[in-house]
């Protein structure tokens, strides 16, 4: 169509020939009305911009207004409170180091390397063998990036950067809260007495006189936070640091699944030496289960595997190299799970000791030829004296056996253990000889041959046998000679003893009221009594351990908690008490059948004491 311009109008349907779509109207929200009916908003393409609800009805079609979701508020977890808590702890301390004008510690070189060979006092493993770096990681060092702790910093060669005359600021917990850390002074102190006072006494752990307690933390930071736990000073902060490295087993062995010498160490540490986990809720044998589910799994078990196969599984796994033998520190640490496995089934009858294999003799032989250190001629003869133990628990005088044993099998079993023991007792070295740690052993070893003597089964030894009248007086002296020993230790002396020493307490205590009571027609009990006097026994125990705390410098500081050996000599005053009861005819306690043992006391409700007298409870 012309207009009266001369310019033709475009036809609305046309355009340039093409026809046009309709015009239509786009709603990016429904209109108030169709909201109000709960109706469906159809777009119209009426020129008014109307939906085609409200053009058939004639109404003004207004788009709702918005409406605004409100977001749910989402809480910080504990866990991110806590992560948070431990980022900014550590965002304080290295203020407070630059503060103090403390230098910059920076991550050492990947070509470092340091000596722990006993040439160098002795420290974490043999220098000879290679040590994978992904081997020792950790994954506590994910937490806090801004220390640019990599790989090879946490492992023992990377610690050679650092000297031990060079200032090191304080870290950020690696594992523990800040509350819980032991001061810079404190942690080398408790690292120093560890060396001297406990690992001595079952030395399957070489620390070097080298290394500090910051390299230690950082290279080991499981072993580290169980060091402190049983070589603390403070009682509170011991009970503390104790809880503290079982929630670390924890979280570790169930959460992270960790698998690695750091672990395996510190598990071992602390089931060997810590005393509040034996005496208030025992995971002695959890402890040390899982330290052999640890060594199965590193492939300590086992010597080096050429399998191209098996190498790239491990690999894989992150695991050590199949092809790697053992170093002297991992079969160290091999023969430390061996002694605590043997002596908690020894001691509580549960569980099982780990397997001794081939491949076991063959890395004993290698420790005792190399003999790196002083300590391992202890760590071999601890050893081999708990191989005769073991075969205690394969004697043929258990029920199972005795139906197809003979009884003069029997008696021929125990002399072959007696004289194994006696033969072992000829090689003891010179060095070794005065040894109350191992000498203990042996006696202890002796009891577990011959108490079968207070056993009451006819079938066990002949009529016209004299072997269990030698038996009873061998357990007699064996109980004598341990009791003399214990009392000789100097109280100082007692925080570092293991805590297998204060079950075989328990264990000769038992046996001692075993003897005397023992009603056999040609055994003599008064001889108990003119061997030992069993009340000058306790009394001197009891005053022994009530010295300890002043003696050993524990709680200097006041702390509010009652150390660990106090409460083991209220114990045994208990154990006093109900004695004098007994023998004036109003005991608390009595022992019937074959050894039936039941100490009326309400203290001995107590999960650790069931577990050293449930053997002898029927």
């Amino acid at each position: 169509m012309a207009t009266s311009n001369g310019v033709f109008d475009q036809d609305p349907e046309l355009s340039h020939g093409f026809p046009v779509a309709p015009r239509q109207i786009l709603h990016l929200r429904a209109c108030t009305n169709c909201v109000r009916a709960k109706a469906k908003c159809s777009v119209g393409v009426d020129i008014k911009g109307r939906c085609e609800r409200c053009d058939r009805m004639n109404k003004d079609c207004t788009p709702s207004p918005p409406m605004r979701k409100r977001r749910a508020m989402k809480r910080p977890s504990v866990i991110e409170t806590s992560k948070l808590e431990q980022k900014l702890d550590g965002i304080v301390t290295l203020l407070k180091s630059a503060s103090q004008g403390a230098p910059v510690l920076s991550a050492p070189s990947t070509n470092t390397s340091l000596d722990y060979s006993p040439s160098s006092c002795d420290g974490f493993g043999n220098a000879e063998a290679a040590i994978d770096p992904s081997y020792h990681e950790h994954t506590y060092a994910k937490q806090f990036p801004s220390m640019h702790i990599t790989k090879k910093f946490l492992t023992p060669k990377a610690l050679s950067s650092y000297s031990s005359e060079q200032t090191v600021p304080n870290f950020p917990p690696l594992l523990l809260h800040l509350s819980l850390q032991p001061s810079p002074e404190d942690s080398e102190l408790y690292l120093n007495k560890f060396r001297t006072d406990f690992a001595k006494h079952v030395p399957f752990i070489l620390i070097s006189p080298s290394v500090t307690s910051i390299q230690l933390r950082q290279a080991r930071p499981i072993l580290w936070v169980c060091i402190m736990a049983v070589a603390s000073s403070n009682s509170t902060q011991q009970i503390a640091l104790s809880k503290e490295a079982r929630a670390i087993f924890g979280r570790e062995a169930f959460v992270e699944g960790t698998k690695n010498m750091d672990f395996l160490l510190g598990i071992l540490v602390y089931a060997t030496w810590d005393q509040h986990h034996s005496m208030d809720r025992p995971i002695f044998v959890i402890l040390l289960q899982i330290a052999i589910a640890m060594l199965y799994e590193l492939g300590l078990d086992k010597p080096a595997s050429t399998d191209p196969g098996l190498i790239l599984s491990n690999e894989m796994k992150g695991l050590r190299h199949p092809s790697r033998s053992a170093t002297m520190e991992e079969q160290r640490a091999w023969f430390g799970c061996f002694l605590m496995s043997s002596r908690s089934s020894a001691i509580s009858r549960k569980g099982d000791a780990l397997r001794w294999t081939a491949y076991s003799n063959e890395c004993l032989r290698v420790i005792e030829s190399q003999n790196e250190v002083a300590s391992d001629i202890l760590l071999v003869q601890q050893v081999k004296l708990r191989l005769i133990s073991e075969r205690v628990t394969d004697a043929p005088w258990s029920s199972a056996m005795m139906a197809v044993d003979s009884t003069n099998f029997a008696i021929f079993y125990l002399r072959s253990m007696e004289t194994q023991l006696l033969a072992f007792k000829s090689t003891i070295p010179a060095e070794l000889s005065q040894n109350k740690t191992l000498l203990m052993e042996v006696h202890d070893t002796s009891l577990r041959i011959h108490e079968i003597a207070l056993c009451h089964k006819p079938d066990i030894f002949s009529a016209d046998s004299n072997q269990r009248l030698k038996s009873l007086h061998a357990c007699l002296n064996a109980v004598s000679s341990w009791v003399l020993i214990f009392l000789s230790i100097a109280p100082s002396q007692y925080v570092g003893l293991p805590t297998t020493t204060f079950a075989q307490f328990v264990h000769f205590f038992v046996s001692i009221y075993r003897l005397e009571t023992f009603e056999d027609p040609l055994w003599d009990r008064r001889l108990v009594q003119e061997t030992l006097d069993v009340l000058t026994f306790l009394e001197t125990a009891e005053r022994n351990l009530m010295l300890v705390k002043e003696a050993a410098g524990l709680d200097r500081d006041g702390s509010d908690d009652v150390d660990i050996f106090s409460v083991f000599a209220a114990r045994l005053r208990v154990f006093k008490m109900w004695w004098v009861a007994r023998n004036s005819n109003a005991a608390a306690g009595t022992l019937e059948g074959e050894g039936t043992v039941d100490f009326n006391v309400g203290f001995l409700d107590n999960e650790w004491f069931k577990d050293i007298l449930e053997p002898w409870n029927g």
